[in-house]
């Protein structure tokens, strides 16, 4: 509002009209309590309450402002209320150059709507700073996630699958922060336990397979030293020891299950002449044959086994005497109808055996019993004739 052309000219009419202009539109909006225009002398030349025109201001802040060249603020009160004295110089002159001053303008505020003007632009401020402060926060948030947890989260994660026995579990590298140089040497060292981890399974996997076959070379040669230690060399059968102790556990298994076995003995007839005729040699090699045949007659569940010089036993399992007189006599015929080296100069013109047989629990109640029980049967075949079965 330009009021320095009134007060130039004193046209008091002209400033009441403006005061009065801003009684009426600006000073409830700005809760102005009161506008005094002064001149050089602190002489009220306009005021919002006409009965102070033309008095003089001698308060304090009235002469400080006239003097001050530069608008002045300071709280006072007007009429027991509170208010923010502000004051403003009146200057005539060219732009950029120093005018004439022709007075001053002082006006009071009412602190009440100041102080709620400051509180709401505090709280306006404060708002601000606090969504600033949020939205940094997220950015934040979002940079710390991106540039610290995730790369964290997944070198915890390759760790834990690395660990599991996932070997070739690396972490995705980005970046190049600390975080980035730990994941280049968690991968590092991956690879090295890796190529560590192969090498040791493939010298395992050799161990192995090279243990595998000590562990076979063994149980061959276990296997073959049991056979040494239970087979007759000469017949291929199963040795005298053996016999004994194969017939011991069958007796126990016939009177825990309660059925028979018999036990079959041949002696080969008159083979001491046959020994004298052609020679320990040509004895061995009919001992073989003889054994051979032997074998071949007998059923599978059947065990023959050399007792022993020319003598042989046959087990006969879960068999009868009855039942084991068939089987006896069909040996015996096998033997007689098979072509000997040499057995033309025996008596009768062929080697023959031979045989007595003994039934579990029938003629014994122990295998040692058996084993006498046979033979006394044998001994009565070759005392009668041979070449035949006694019981």
């Amino acid at each position: 509002i330009d009021i320095t052309s009134s007060m130039a000219s004193n046209r008091i009419e002209d400033l009441d009209k403006i005061i009065h202009r801003l009684g009426e539109k600006e000073l409830e909006l700005l809760d102005i309590s009161s506008v005094v225009v002064v001149d050089q002398a602190r002489r009220v030349m306009g005021h919002t309450d006409q009965t102070r025109y033309g008095s003089i201001m001698n308060d304090p802040f009235a002469k400080r402002a006239t003097r001050a060249d530069e608008s002045l603020i300071q709280r006072g009160t007007y009429f027991d209320k509170d208010l923010l004295w502000v004051s403003m110089p009146v200057v005539s002159g060219f732009k950029n150059k120093r005018g004439l001053r022709w007075g001053t303008i002082i006006a009071g505020m009412g602190l009440e709507r100041v102080n709620k003007k400051i509180l709401n632009l505090a709280i306006e401020g404060l708002v601000i700073m606090i969504l600033t402060i949020a939205v940094s926060a997220v950015i934040a948030s979002t940079v710390l996630h991106r540039q610290l947890v995730r790369p964290v989260r997944l070198l915890a994660d390759s760790a834990k699958d690395f660990a599991s026995g996932k070997m070739d579990s690396r972490v995705t590298i980005e970046g190049r922060n600390e975080l980035s140089l730990l994941g280049f040497v968690f991968n590092d060292m991956a690879s090295r336990i890796q190529v560590h981890t192969l090498s040791l399974e493939d010298k395992i996997r050799e161990r192995t397979v090279q243990l595998q076959d000590s562990n076979n070379q063994l149980t061959d040669a276990n296997i073959r030293l049991e056979e040494l230690a239970t087979t007759d060399a000469l017949t291929e059968l199963f040795n005298f020891r053996y016999f004994k102790e194969y017939l011991a556990l069958e007796v126990r298994r016939s009177q825990r299950l309660n059925f028979a076995t018999s036990l079959l003995m041949l002696d080969v007839d008159h083979f001491k002449n046959y020994n004298d005729t052609h020679g320990h040699p040509a004895g061995d090699d009919v001992l073989a044959q003889l054994a051979a045949v032997l074998q071949e007659t007998i059923r599978n569940t059947d065990v023959a086994c050399r007792y022993g010089g020319e003598e042989f036993v046959v087990i006969l399992l879960d068999t009868t005497k009855e039942q084991a007189k068939f089987v006896a006599e069909k040996i015996r015929s096998n033997i007689e109808s098979t072509k000997f080296e040499g057995e033309e100069k025996q008596p009768n013109g062929v080697l023959t055996v031979s045989m007595g047989l003994a039934t579990f629990p029938d003629d014994a109640s122990t295998d040692d019993e058996l084993i006498e029980e046979a033979d006394r049967a044998l001994y009565r075949a070759k005392r009668t004739g041979r070449n035949k079965l006694s019981c």
